[in-house]
């Protein structure tokens, strides 16, 4: 019983410091007049005098009392600061001293320039003492009740514990001393509640504290009751409280009664585990203490009401899940009844009572959720049918969605509200597809997401929205790029063709993202979020749409070769053709569409296709000896000269793209026309002499000799027809810098000839490499003679 006591008395000490700290009803009245009369004081001004020489200081303000109230001191005047500019006299306005003195400032000049007084921060010493201003009073009325009540029980524990030891008193009897001390708190706090509200409350807080306790140890330690009976009585006294706290109307009260409802079943418990009884008093208690929370507005109680039962329902999974005879389907079922209760309580706050949504309001929401999702997914795992993981994933998500459209629909509905239950329906819908598929259907499931919910956005205009398209690309990115690398890095696997679980969802993330190019489209030159434009991001999807199309028939055409032609090299040759026909298609569709793209990206996309293709030569020349030697694959060789004739179209294309944009590369033009020459000649050198080796190769040995023979002659006769044909288009066209680059070849041309190839060149080739190049030198001499006028006009006109 001492140790009872004890316990009682250091609870009543700590609530009573901690939680019942307020002042009294009359205090509080006489606060809201001072408060008022404060804010009457600080909006009220002074009548400036009739006048006033400049550099002299006002009088003080005179603020007048306002009826039926007394001030005890008088205010201290302020004085206000000098002013360097006169003021005028002025007469007093209907509408207030306030009006008169601003149109008077605005007179002098300084009307423009209203002050604005900074209030420092107040600590909370300061504030208390603002509240506060009587500390005797405070002390007297408040503060000593408290410690008053405390040292009380300490008294009454003292003595029982004396007359305990003295063996005066029975089992039976220290409870009843209990139940006696609670009734005489209770007997004096109802003859003080009229004229001492407070101190009445705080008595009757200390009384049914010690019920509680009494009760408890007389089941527990002395065995006095049976546990039906206890339960009983501890139901009674938190029916009590409930309705002392709504007959006092103070929430210290309902706090009682809330925490003593919760710890009841602890206190009655035998340790056997009985559920369905715990989880529907929990039930019956909820529902009771939302209803006294709903109608008191005492939004603490809800707190409370949400911890103990979250804490006591996850540490009841925790500690008994796997046990014989847990019952994952009647506790999920509770679960979910919880679930409901809160979601409901949330839902009555913010949307009937209208009130506004603020951070501690957010982490409630959001923890309701959490706690009943994560319980969830624990119980449907452990209870074998986990194949419903992502069904009740998605039923969540569709629940706060519901919640969402309908409170949409009623325009007194706070938005933040609506917005919070939106973003937990996006987060459940988006966490559906992790939990429930596997792999790129994840990706798949994201994609088509992410233009659905811009899509939402564009009909119902909630910010929310666009910002997690955002997110949701982001997951879908990285998804996919985990599916690439779980597919294409398993080298024990063969795909098939195209219709691979890779190239699929690759294609269908880059149609998303050209969908969302697509809707991004209809929306106004703005900014899509923060200070991104919808332009620039316009732009962003529209890239990484192809970039995702390019990397996903990249990853395809790699992964084909190298797994059914291993080690030949092909998968060299035809990336390199799946890259020039992709640019070729893409800057045609570019073209067709009319898509706005800069000039300069639309030059620099195909010479770095160029270069890239002088990188791989040395590893087409490589594919080649090993095709024509092994004898394998030799028809898929073909793909180089297919490559060859795209890349010239793709320079074709590049040259109209610059003929048409003149203006705009300037002086870039004569390095544009040398770059595109040396590509083009380039490309006419590599597969012609690849051609003629398979033309002329007979064996291993005759591979190395042919691909001598054209470096010698084919490559100077290459060249030679490269200069010429350059030299007449430069005169057809009146263009001197593609004239300049082939006379550049031409002598490149001869050099080779006369320090390279007469060496060791065979006679025929020889003579053909001689008379060819000697007759077209003739013959540009011959052009250059024929049409001089042409080159006297481009001396005058310079391009």
């Amino acid at each position: 019983m001492d140790i009872f006591l004890l316990i009682v008395a250091l609870v009543i000490l700590i609530f009573i410091l901690k939680k019942l700290t307020g002042i009294t009803y009359d205090l509080s009245l006489l606060q809201d007049e001072l408060r008022d009369l404060k804010k009457l004081i600080s909006s009220s001004s002074t009548r400036p005098p009739e006048k006033q020489e400049p550099g002299t200081i006002p009088p003080a303000p005179v603020t007048p009392k306002p009826p039926g109230v007394q001030l005890k001191e008088e205010i201290k005047t302020v004085e206000w600061p000098e002013l360097k500019t006169s003021i005028q006299p002025f007469k007093q306005e209907a509408g207030g001293g306030k009006q008169a003195a601003t149109s008077a400032r605005q007179e002098a000049g300084v009307g423009n320039q209203a002050h604005t007084p900074t209030t420092a921060k107040q600590s909370w010493f300061s504030k208390w003492l603002l509240d506060n201003p009587d500390i005797e009073k405070f002390i007297g009325e408040n503060l000593i009740n408290k410690i008053g009540i405390a040292v009380l029980v300490f008294g009454i524990a003292f003595f029982v514990k004396y007359a305990i030891d003295q063996d005066w008193i029975n089992r039976v009897g220290r409870v009843s001393i209990g139940l006696l001390c609670g009734v005489i708190l209770i007997f004096f706090a109802g003859r003080l509640r009229k004229n001492y509200h407070a101190f009445s409350s705080v008595l009757i807080g200390g009384a049914i504290t010690i019920f509680y306790f009494t009760i408890a140890l007389a089941f527990h330690q002395y065995h006095l009751f049976d546990q039906g009976p206890a339960f009983v009585m501890m139901v009674v006294i938190t029916l009590f409280a409930v309705l002392i706290s709504i007959l006092y109307d103070r929430i210290e009260l309902g706090i009682i009664a809330t925490v003593g409802g919760f710890i009841t079943p602890f206190l009655v418990s035998q340790g056997d585990g009985n559920w369905l009884v715990l989880f529907s008093y929990l039930t019956i208690l909820n529902v009771g203490l939302i209803i006294l929370a709903y109608y008191k507005r005492w939004r603490i109680i809800q707190f409370i009401s949400f911890f103990f039962t979250q804490i006591i329902y996850l540490g009841w999974i925790m500690m008994r899940a796997g046990t014989p005879g847990f019952n994952y389907e009647g506790i999920f079922i509770f679960g979910t009844v919880f679930y409901i209760l809160f979601v409901l309580m949330n839902v009555i706050h913010h949307v009937v009572r209208g009130s506004k949504l603020k951070a501690f309001d957010f982490i409630i929401l959001l923890s309701v959720n959490c706690c009943y999702y994560g319980a969830g997914m624990y119980l449907i795992y452990e209870s074998d049918v986990s194949r419903y993981r992502g069904l009740f994933t998605a039923s969540l998500g569709i629940v706060n969605l519901v919640l969402a459209y309908l409170f949409f629909r009623k325009s007194k509905a706070d938005k933040k509200f609506i917005y919070l239950l939106i973003g937990i329906t996006i987060s459940f819908i988006s966490l559906a597809a992790p939990v429930q598929l596997k792999g790129h259907y994840i990706t798949l499931f994201w994609s088509a997401e992410m233009v659905v919910l811009l899509w939402l956005y564009q009909k119902s205009f909630i910010p929310l929205l666009k910002i997690t398209v955002l997110l949701v690309t982001g997951l879908m990115l990285i998804s996919l790029t985990m599916d690439w690398w779980a597919i294409y890095n398993d080298n024990a696997n063969m795909h098939p063709v195209l219709f691979n679980k890779g190239w699929v969802t690759g294609l269908c993330s880059a149609v998303s993202c050209w969908l969302v190019y697509r809707l991004l489209r209809k929306e106004a030159d703005s900014y899509y979020a923060w200070h991104i434009s919808n332009q620039l991001l316009r732009n962003i999807y529209l890239i990484l749409a192809v970039v995702l199309l390019y990397t996903a028939g990249a990853l395809e055409v790699n992964d084909q070769f190298v797994k059914r032609m291993p080690a030949s090299g092909m998968q060299v040759i035809y990336a390199q053709l799946y890259l020039t026909v992709f640019v070729v298609v893409l800057l045609l569709l570019l073209t067709r569409f009319k898509t706005a793209v800069h000039p300069f990206l639309r030059l620099i996309l195909p010479y770095l296709v160029l270069g890239i293709y002088i990188l791989h030569i040395p590893e087409v020349h490589t594919t080649e000896k090993e095709v024509l030697q092994s004898g394998q694959y030799r028809i898929w060789f073909a793909g180089s000269w297919l490559n060859g004739f795209f890349l010239l179209l793709l320079i074709w294309i590049t040259i109209g793209h610059v003929r048409k944009n003149q203006s705009v590369f300037g002086f870039l033009l004569p390095h544009i026309t040398w770059l595109t020459a040396l590509f083009c000649v380039t490309i006419f050198s590599v597969e012609l002499g690849n051609l003629f080796v398979w033309m002329n190769y007979t064996d291993a040995l005759s591979f190395t000799r042919e691909e001598s023979n054209f470096d010698k002659a084919g490559l100077t006769i290459v060249w030679a027809v490269s200069s010429f044909l350059m030299i007449w288009l430069g005169m057809k066209y009146s263009y001197k810098p593609l004239r300049i680059t082939a006379l550049v070849l031409f002598g490149c041309t001869l050099v080779k000839l006369f320090l390279f190839d007469i060496r060791e060149i065979a006679p025929g080739g020889k003579i053909i490499a001689f008379i060819l190049l000697g007759a077209l030198l003739l013959v540009i001499s011959f052009m250059y003679q024929r049409l001089k006028n042409i080159i006297i006009d481009d001396a005058k006109n310079p391009e």
